[in-house]
C-alpha cells in the first residue's frame, strides 16, 4: 500500500475565494448600516461630541477586526467578532449622568471579567453542552426578524425590492453562491435608476481616536460594568457559539472569550464597549454561500476584518456613503442574505427534535423579547428551551423504566427454567 499524501498546510491566500470576499464584504455592510450608526444615539443622549463617537466607531471597526482575524486564522474557523449590541441598547439610558473618563473604567472592568470568564472552565463546558437542535432554533430566532424587515420594505417599497427578490432567487437557480452579490448589484442600480437614493459629497478623510484615561467608580461598575458582562455573555457569546455549532464548527470557548476581552481592554482606552462574538453577522460568513468547501470558511471572516478594519479608518466616510442607499435597499439585503441561515436553521431546529417542544418555546421566547431583570430574550429563550428539554429527557426515561420487559424462555435466569431443562451437575462449566 502507498502512503497517502499529506494534507497541504493551510493557506489563506489559496484557501480564499470570490465568495468569501463578497460574504466578507455584505457581512461588514449590514453590520454598518444597522448596529453601527445607533451609536449617535447614545452620543446624543449622554451629549458626547461627534469626535468622541467617532473614535467609538473607531476604535469597534479595528480592534474586532483584529480580533476576527486573529481567531480565525489560528482555529481555522470562521469567526466574527463585533461589538455588543445589547450593550449600546443598555448604554443609550444608562450612560447619560456618568462621566465618560468613569464610562470608560467600567469598559475595562468589563473587559477584565471577559478575560475571567474564559479561565472558568465550568463555564465554557455548558456553553459547548447546548444542544444542537436548541442551537438552531436559538440561531432562527436571531434570524427571523431580517426575514420580516425584508418584507415590510417590499410592502413599503415594491418595485425595488421585488426586483432584489427576484434577483436572488433567479440567480439561485443558476449559481446560488452568486445570489447575494446579483442582490448587491441590481440593488444599487435599482435605487438610482427609480430615484430612491440621496447622493451627497462624500469626504475622503481618516477617522482620529480619542485616547481617553479611564476612570473607576463604584457606580460606573454597579451601572455599566456588571450589565454589560451579563449582556455580552447572555446576547452575544451564547447565540455565537450556537450559531457557529449550527454551521459545524465548535471552537473552544475559552480562547475566544480571552481574545474577545483582550480586545474589548484595548478598545476601551479609545471609548467602545465590550467586542463579543458575532452571532447574526456570523451567518454570512459560515455559511454555505460564504465558500463552497466548509473547511475554507474561515477565509470569509478574515475578509471581514479586513473591511471592518478599512471602513473604521475611514468610518466618517463609509457611514455618509451607507446613507446615499435607501433603508429598504439595506433591509432586503439583510433579509435575503440571511435566507438560506433561516431555512437551515428552522429544518435543524425541528426536524433533529421531532414531537418536542423545546425548539418552539426557544423561537418564542427569543422573538417576544422580554428582558426580565435586564437580561437579553436570547438567554431567556435557551434557558427556557433548556429547562423544557431537560423535562422531556426526564420523563422519556421514565417512561422507558416502567414499560415491561418479556424475556423468552432462552433469557430467563436458571433459577426459572424447568428443572428437565437444566444440564447435569458434571456438565456446568467450572467456576
Amino acid at each position: 500500500m502507498t502512503a497517502a499524501p499529506p494534507l497541504a498546510r493551510p493557506n489563506f491566500w489559496r484557501d480564499s475565494h470570490p465568495n468569501a470576499v463578497l460574504s466578507g464584504l455584505v457581512a461588514i455592510l449590514i453590520g454598518w448600516a444597522g448596529p453601527n450608526v445607533l451609536i449617535y444615539s447614545v452620543a446624543q443622549a449622554a451629549h458626547l461630541s461627534d469626535a468622541t463617537a467617532m473614535s467609538w466607531l473607531w476604535g469597534h471597526a479595528i480592534f474586532a477586526g483584529l480580533a476576527g482575524i486573529v481567531l480565525s486564522l489560528r482555529t481555522r474557523m470562521p469567526i466574527l467578532s463585533t461589538w455588543s449590541t445589547p450593550g449600546i441598547a443598555l448604554l443609550l439610558t444608562a450612560l447619560p449622568g456618568i462621566p465618560f473618563a468613569q464610562a470608560i473604567g467600567a469598559f475595562l472592568t468589563s473587559a477584565v471579567l471577559v478575560i475571567l470568564l474564559g479561565t472558568f472552565r465550568p463555564l465554557t463546558r455548558a456553553l459547548g453542552a447546548i444542544p444542537p437542535h436548541l442551537a438552531a432554533a436559538l440561531n432562527a430566532a436571531i434570524l427571523l426578524p431580517f426575514g420580516f424587515h425584508a418584507a415590510q420594505a417590499f410592502g413599503q417599497e415594491p418595485l425595488l425590492v421585488g426586483l432584489m427578490v427576484l434577483t436572488y432567487f433567479l440567480v439561485r437557480q443558476w449559481r446560488p453562491l452568486w445570489a447575494v452579490a446579483g442582490v448587491l448589484v441590481v440593488g444599487v442600480a435599482a435605487s438610482a435608476g427609480l430615484g430612491l437614493w440621496h447622493p451627497a459629497p462624500v469626504a475622503v478623510a481618516l477617522t482620529a481616536p480619542q485616547l481617553v484615561w479611564p476612570e473607576f467608580s463604584l457606580r460606573a461598575t454597579l451601572n455599566l460594568a456588571l450589565p454589560l458582562t451579563l449582556l455580552a455573555f447572555t446576547g452575544q457569546f451564547v447565540p455565537g457559539f450556537g450559531v457557529l455549532k449550527v454551521n459545524g464548527y465548535e471552537p473552544a470557548p475559552g480562547p475566544v472569550l480571552r481574545v474577545c476581552g483582550l480586545a474589548s481592554a484595548a478598545a476601551a482606552f479609545v471609548g467602545c464597549h465590550n467586542l463579543t462574538l458575532g452571532a447574526l453577522l456570523a451567518n454570512i460568513v459560515s455559511g454555505p454561500e460564504a465558500h463552497p468547501d466548509p473547511a475554507r470558511r474561515y477565509t470569509a471572516a478574515v475578509w471581514a476584518g479586513v473591511f471592518n478594519i478599512a471602513f473604521g479608518l475611514f468610518a466618517g466616510t463609509f457611514l455618509h456613503l451607507l446613507g446615499i442607499l435607501p433603508v429598504q435597499a439595506l433591509a432586503a439585503l439583510a433579509g435575503l442574505a440571511l435566507l438560506a441561515a433561516i431555512g437551515s436553521s428552522l429544518q435543524a431546529g425541528f426536524r433533529d427534535a421531532p414531537g418536542s417542544l423545546a425548539p418552539a418555546l426557544v423561537v418564542l421566547v427569543t422573538l417576544s423579547g422580554v428582558t426580565p431583570l435586564g437580561i437579553g430574550a436570547a438567554f431567556w429563550g435557551i434557558l427556557a428551551g433548556l429547562a423544557v428539554h431537560a423535562l422531556e429527557v426526564t420523563g422519556a426515561r421514565r417512561r422507558a423504566a416502567q414499560v415491561p420487559v418479556v424475556q423468552t424462555p432462552a433469557a430467563q435466569s436458571p433459577a426459572t427454567q424447568s428443572p428437565a431443562v437444566q444440564p447435569p451437575p458434571e456438565a456446568s462449566a467450572p467456576r
